[in-house]
């Protein structure tokens, strides 16, 4: 299953109107780096984990409407079997229409991180970050790079900690943040959109979380 993680616990956050992230609080200290909430890269990494777990989410969805129309169709009488099918039908178009448009945003995405230089530390950790998680996700890559891309990944989060974050044991650096579960961090952004007093984002990440959630049980 694409997310087989049942971790509900969310990152350390401050609540209000102004919440500060892992991925948008600056450094105080640090003079040589961008703020990174001005990091191109950093941004880009963020939506396309967005678009990421939404694709996993809808992948989901879909699987799940198709094992509910084969356990319904187990019971009806063929002629509301066909009348049920055609409606079901729609209802599997969308939820592919819906995923295919994740995995497009995702695949520009991904295309436009590659290309848009890093202006901090962080944005590079994000950077190879996705590329970890992209990779993890897809099981038709080799395994190479990846030893190599995780350990150049841990050395720079173990480097960049004194300049990018002063924050205390425990707090999630940008790397752990790319890393989680999709469910997890499904939750994070709920937790954030409700922070920010965003209700549509609110109850689109809640409804996510759900599906990815309700798959790893």
């Amino acid at each position: 299953m694409a997310d087989s993680d049942n971790t509900t616990t969310l990152p350390s956050v401050t609540l209000g109107r102004e919440m500060q992230s892992p991925l948008t609080k600056e450094c105080a200290g640090s003079s040589a780096e961008a703020p990174l909430s001005h990091d191109p890269a950093l941004l880009l990494s963020l939506a396309w984990i967005d678009a990421h777990v939404e694709m996993l989410a809808s992948s989901v969805r879909q699987q799940q409407e198709e094992e509910g129309l084969l356990e319904r169709g187990a019971l009806l009488p063929t002629g509301a079997l066909v009348e049920r099918g055609e409606g079901a039908s729609a209802d599997c178009d969308d939820l592919d229409g819906r995923e295919e448009d994740a995995a497009d945003k995702a695949d520009a995405l991904l295309a436009e991180i590659a290309a848009t230089p890093a202006q901090s530390l962080a944005g590079v950790i994000a950077k190879l970050a996705v590329v970890v998680r992209e990779a993890n996700d897809n099981s038709d890559l080799f395994e190479f790079p990846l030893p190599q891309i995780r350990s150049a990944l841990a050395d720079l989060r173990r480097l960049a900690h004194d300049a990018i974050c002063d924050q205390p044991a425990g707090d999630q650096s940008i790397g752990a943040l790319f890393e989680q579960p999709a469910s997890s961090f499904a939750a994070w952004r709920a937790f954030s959109a409700w922070s920010q007093g965003d209700d549509e984002a609110y109850r689109n990440w809640t409804e996510t979380f759900k599906t990815l959630q309700g798959a790893s049980q």
